[in-house]
């Protein structure tokens, strides 16, 4: 059994109360650290009260961290065998893990871009005053000190996120999922032995009540969760909340339908149709029913997985109860006639206790169904007509994506206020370094501050 201690501002911190945490099948496999909400008060006062690095060596600690994340021993592992574990504990596709590692070494070695692309154009530098200034201009500052991270468990990649607080100066406290410990766990030991001080960045396993208490005390927060922490936190200025994606894509009757099939299929299977990116949605213009019908042949060719640490995994492995109680939310909801290609639940093990459940695709009547919106931890879509004097149905989206030549109807779709990112022709699960997840981070964690200087 593995033991995962707590990671304090003077070191390793083992705690007498444990968290047991399972692995993809159900059967535990290691113990994380529970650490209580006194001593999490007291080392979030500790990371305020030391200085921050200086902004020029900042960028070369963490690019230092990268080759550490990738090179050293961190629990017994080097990276494949870290890998290995991470896949086998979350039931994470191998091939996903490996991809979210890159991301998190390469925001490592790149982790100023971000910054410097959500930088105000009025803002002649980052912090500290302009020595070299007009005499009237404006400097980027933090709106706080200390960042807290409740992070999720779904991917390893959203510790890719919170390293751009540690470059703008922040001191960091992550509540790492009880899901995947062993991601933060790496990738913080990492900056610490790259020359991150460990008064500036912790790792505060905990409860839920804890967690709370930590976001309370942080003065900026960054929270994971479903509709209901979304919900939670909406009037919090503080607190930015990284809740449902519900990515859709629009395929209009002026596009290529060929084209518009493939849009779909790579977008409901990325990441195993985990990530807040995945294509949730389909609205289809013209012929939603065919299109749905073609959707579904096209994902029915998607086999069921071998276990997630092979290479050919595509599905995410889980508990066999889950997997069932999982197809049951989808078909319980929906008459029979509408399921153009029903889950199924597919045992991995002679055992029977690790299990896949295969595509989805549902097809709705209107794309006023809530169901158009509704986020499952598997391939699972949702086909509805496409309306464009209903455009409103298309807002709380993520990622929208529009597969059409209407220039038009793509510039109405960026004005949906509640949609974050708008992509003309591209998967909703696109990505590349100078756009933004969900805006930019640092628009939440800095603001300008106008500075003068000279003879008065």
């Amino acid at each position: 059994m593995l033991e995962i201690a707590a990671l304090g501002p003077t070191g390793h911190y083992r705690t007498r109360t444990r968290i047991s945490v399972a692995d993809a099948r159900g059967v535990p496999a290691l113990e994380l650290a529970s650490v209580p909400g006194l001593v999490v008060s007291h080392w979030i006062e500790s990371l305020r009260s030391s200085a921050p690095l200086p902004f020029a060596e900042r960028a070369d600690v963490l690019r230092k961290a990268a080759d550490v994340f990738e090179d050293q021993q961190i629990l017994g592992d080097g990276l494949d065998a870290h890998e290995q574990r991470v896949s086998a504990l979350t039931g994470t596709p191998i091939t996903i893990v490996r991809e979210c590692d890159r991301l998190i070494t390469a925001t490592l070695r790149d982790v100023l871009r971000a910054p410097f692309l959500a930088k105000p154009t009025g803002c002649g530098s980052i912090g500290g005053f302009m020595a070299e200034a007009p005499p009237a201009g404006a400097a980027w500052c933090r709106t706080g000190e200390v960042f807290a991270v409740h992070a999720a468990g779904n991917s390893p990649g959203v510790h890719s996120m919170w390293l751009e607080a540690l470059a703008l100066g922040y001191r960091v406290v992550v509540r790492p999922s009880n899901r995947d410990p062993l991601t933060p766990f790496r990738l913080i030991t990492s900056l610490r032995r790259a020359g991150v001080p460990d008064s500036h960045l912790v790792m505060a396993p905990c409860d839920y009540a804890t967690a709370d208490l930590i976001i309370d005390r942080a003065d900026r927060a960054l929270v994971y969760g479903g509709q209901s922490v979304v919900d939670k936190y909406r009037d919090r200025r503080d607190v930015l909340t990284q809740g449902p994606g519900r990515s859709k894509l629009v395929v209009a009757a002026d596009a290529d339908r060929a084209a518009g099939l493939e849009l779909a299929r790579a977008g409901a299977l990325y990441h195993a149709g985990t990530a807040c990116t995945a294509t949730t949605g389909v609205l289809v213009e013209e012929d939603a029913t065919g299109f749905s019908v073609e959707l579904a042949e096209a994902l029915a060719r998607v086999t069921p997985s071998p276990l997630p640490g092979d290479d050919e995994a595509r599905l995410p492995c889980m508990p066999r109860s889950d997997a069932e109680r999982l197809v049951e939310a989808v078909l319980e909801r929906v008459a029979p006639a509408a399921v153009r290609l029903p889950p199924r639940v597919e045992l991995l093990d002679e055992e029977g206790a690790s299990a896949v459940i295969t595509p989805a695709v549902i097809e709705l009547d209107s794309p006023k169904d809530p169901l158009l919106s509704r986020e499952m931890p598997f391939p699972c879509v949702w086909v509805a007509p496409f309306e464009r004097d209903a455009l409103d149905t298309l807002d709380d989206s993520l990622v929208l994506s529009l597969h059409t030549r209407d220039a038009g109807l793509v510039d109405r779709a960026l004005d949906l206020p509640a949609v974050s990112n708008v992509y003309r022709g591209k998967p909703t699960s696109w990505t590349h370094p100078d756009v933004p997840h969900d805006a930019f981070l640092g628009e939440f964690l800095m603001r300008a501050k106008g500075v003068a200087h000279g003879d008065q």
